[in-house]
């Protein structure tokens, strides 16, 4: 059944893929993949305040590889949707200290401390995640001075 639900969500029937994977969490409260895409059916209604527990839970029960770093990306994501940004730099805080070279949880993380008002960390956490990895022609062509203004985006020469 979870390969079915699985399924539906991977195809937009979010609806039916939360019913599906709330019936499989009932059966199985601990199970991390579960609890994983049943938080995903859950953001992907819109449900943040929902999902959080479940990603929670699937992170608390060990769920690994992929799925877990998704999770903590999907969990701080969700508690940056609501307005919790401390929770949402901690969760990404521990996804980082863990998955060190995922861009995407560098991205999250830089969006949060946006929200949090340190602008200059945040910017240059986003300079230094996405523009190496540009495959952007012009962006190429500046990297070397991007790279070098990320050191100190304050800095003015006379």
């Amino acid at each position: 059944m979870l390969s079915k639900a699985v399924s539906k969500l991977e195809n937009k029937q979010y609806e039916e893929a939360k019913v599906l994977l709330e019936t499989l969490v009932n059966e199985s409260p601990e199970d991390p993949e579960i609890n994983f895409y049943c938080g995903a059916a859950n953001d992907s209604l819109g449900f943040e305040k929902l999902a959080i527990p479940y990603y929670r839970r699937a992170l608390e029960n060990g769920i690994s590889g992929e799925l877990r770093e998704a999770a903590y990306i999907q969990l701080g994501s969700s508690y940056r949707c609501i307005g919790e940004y401390q929770f949402a730099r901690d969760a990404l805080a521990e996804g980082l200290d863990e998955f060190p070279h995922n861009p995407a949880l560098k991205v999250f993380y830089a969006l949060t401390l946006y929200n949090m008002g340190e602008h200059k960390e945040s910017f240059t956490l986003m300079l230094k995640t996405l523009v190496p990895d540009s495959s952007n022609d012009w962006i190429k062509k500046y990297e070397r001075a991007l790279a070098f203004y990320s050191e100190d985006i304050d800095e003015v020469w006379k």
